[in-house]
């Protein structure tokens, strides 16, 4: 199976290379897709590895519009999406590959991710509803265990089962988008990803929209990657505000009766998260962290407030 591998990359000079030399190996064409990098992201690519088919954008455009810049110029049979800050050995690679070949119905598949102290992430999912979003958003100490796992049984739960223990193949909602492998006729037929996310949700609404054509979705445990996370930023009053849009955004489009209820209930999470914080920086030893992540959350009220119909207009 002919595939090509797209990564796109931000100020992630630290973990590129290690993201890079496997896909290499693996023979597979090798996209990079640089969003206007300050850390020399977009130099380190060009001068160790010449083979890639480096794209520079000027400006940060996000991750579902830096991929679709080059999925316009592919014609693979496959097309892996890799985090930069993802290494998938060759194997896990080919084990994704091999998967598409041997089940014509499967159109996306994703190997099991480990963080880069060797624990297994939960990385397979059922498509989020209100109850859903209410377990996630008010998780921790926010929500008594025994109500979260009430909210959260069923399909969340068997998910869950698979990403930790599972041996099999198994058919889910959704896949994260740091490590998987999609047909490409199906990629350009559903338009590649939805370029109205930013950040954030453009793995589940692809696997919304292949699931819709009929294609199956498949968590793959016999193969895995380690996913170490933030190699753009872990800044969470530049993150935030683009994943509750990014969370509003898929509600709206696929759960407008509910959309109310999420707003309500990610409103009143921001609300909260200002209080404690500001409750915690007074007596935190890092209070400028604590401040930010208050901070953080101003932002995603105000969007909450101001943006909200905004968001739902453009989704309909």
């Amino acid at each position: 199976m002919i595939a090509a591998a797209i990564v796109v990359t931000h100020n992630s000079e630290p973990f590129v290379g290690r993201c890079l030399e496997p896909l290499l190996e693996a023979g597979v064409e090798l996209w990079v897709v640089d969003n206007a990098s300050a850390d020399g992201t977009a130099e380190l690519v060009s001068r160790r590895f010449p083979e890639a088919r480096l794209l520079v954008n000027p400006d940060n455009r996000g991750f579902a519009r830096a991929v679709n810049q080059a999925l316009a110029q592919i014609d693979a049979e496959a097309v892996l999406l890799v985090n930069p800050d993802c290494h998938a050995p060759p194997e896990s690679i080919r084990g994704l590959l091999d998967h598409l070949v041997a089940n014509p119905d499967v159109g996306v598949v994703a190997p099991r991710l480990r963080d880069g102290h060797g624990r297994v992430a939960v990385s397979a999912h059922p498509f989020e509803t209100a109850a859903t979003v209410l377990a996630s958003r008010f998780g921790g100490s926010l929500m008594p265990p025994a109500l979260r796992r009430r909210i959260a049984r069923g399909e969340r739960r068997r998910n869950y089962d698979a990403c930790r223990a599972g041996a099999e193949p198994v058919k889910v909602d959704w896949v994260s988008g740091a490590c998987l492998a999609v047909r490409g006729d199906l990629l350009r037929k559903v338009g590649g990803l939805d370029e109205g996310y930013f950040l954030y949700y453009e793995d589940e609404e692809l696997c919304f929209r292949a699931r819709q054509r009929g294609a199956r979705v498949v968590y793959l445990p016999s193969v895995e990657a380690v996913h170490l996370g933030g190699a753009s930023s872990a800044d969470p009053l530049h993150l935030w505000p683009h994943l509750y849009r990014s969370l509003l955004r898929f509600q709206a489009i696929h759960r407008p009766h509910t959309y109310a209820i999420v707003r309500a209930v990610v409103l009143m999470r921001a609300l909260l998260g200002m209080a404690l914080g500001g409750l915690r920086a007074a007596f935190a030893r890092d209070r400028s962290a604590m401040a930010r992540r208050a901070r953080a959350w101003a932002v995603v009220a105000r969007l909450v407030v101001g943006e909200s119909g905004a968001i739902r207009r453009s989704a309909a």
